[in-house]
C-alpha cells in the first residue's frame, strides 16, 4: 500500500492505494481544529480509524482508535540526535530510523508492517508492507502520527 501525500496541502487530504495504484482509503486531516486529528475512510465513506494529538503535552503523543476501540498510543521522546518514539499497544513496538521514515513496527515481536519513504519525489510517498490485513489501521494510524510529527518539526526548524 502507498500514502502519497502532497506537500504544502492545506486541506489536508490524501489517498492512500493498493500495490496497482488503486484507492483503497481516503484520510482527511483537521484543519485549524484542536485535537489535531486524521480520518481514515474507507470508499464509501464509512470511517475506519482516526488518529488524534493529545492538545497540551510536553512532547507529541497521538492515540489511534480501529473501529472506535484504542488501540496505540504513540508517543515521541526527547532525544539529541534522532527521533525516537514508544508505542504503547498490545505487544506492539517498532525499529528502525525515524528520521528518514523507515522502520518496522512489530506485535509480540513478530513483524506486522514496514514502512519506507520513497525519495525524489515532489510528494511525501510512503511504501507500506502490511502482513496481515487486520494491521492494516493500526500501521497506517502510526505512519500518520510519526509523519504529522516529523513535518510539524520541520516546519518549525525552517521558520525559525
Amino acid at each position: 500500500m502507498f500514502v502519497d501525500q502532497k506537500l504544502w496541502s492545506v486541506r489536508e487530504r490524501f489517498t492512500v492505494n493498493d500495490e496497482l495504484g488503486g484507492p483503497v482509503y481516503q484520510v482527511e486531516g483537521s484543519l485549524f481544529q484542536i485535537p489535531k486529528q486524521f480520518t481514515i475512510r474507507d470508499l464509501a465513506g464509512r470511517e475506519r480509524a482516526r488518529v488524534w494529538k493529545k492538545p497540551i503535552s510536553w512532547q507529541a503523543r497521538f492515540f489511534v482508535e480501529v473501529e472506535g476501540v484504542p488501540v496505540a498510543t504513540i508517543q515521541k521522546e526527547v532525544s539529541l540526535f534522532k527521533p525516537r518514539y514508544t508505542i504503547d499497544g498490545p505487544g506492539i513496538s517498532v525499529t528502525g530510523d525515524f528520521w528518514s521514515m523507515s522502520f518496522e513496527l512489530l506485535k509480540a515481536g513478530a513483524p506486522i508492517g514496514r514502512v519506507d519513504k520513497k525519495w525524489m519525489t515532489m510528494r511525501d510517498k510512503y511504501a507500506i508492507e502490511i502482513e496481515r490485513v487486520e494491521d492494516e489501521l493500526l500501521v497506517l494510524g502510526v505512519v500518520l502520527a510519526i509523519d504529522y510529527v516529523k513535518r510539524t518539526e520541520q516546519s518549525a526548524a525552517a521558520a525559525g
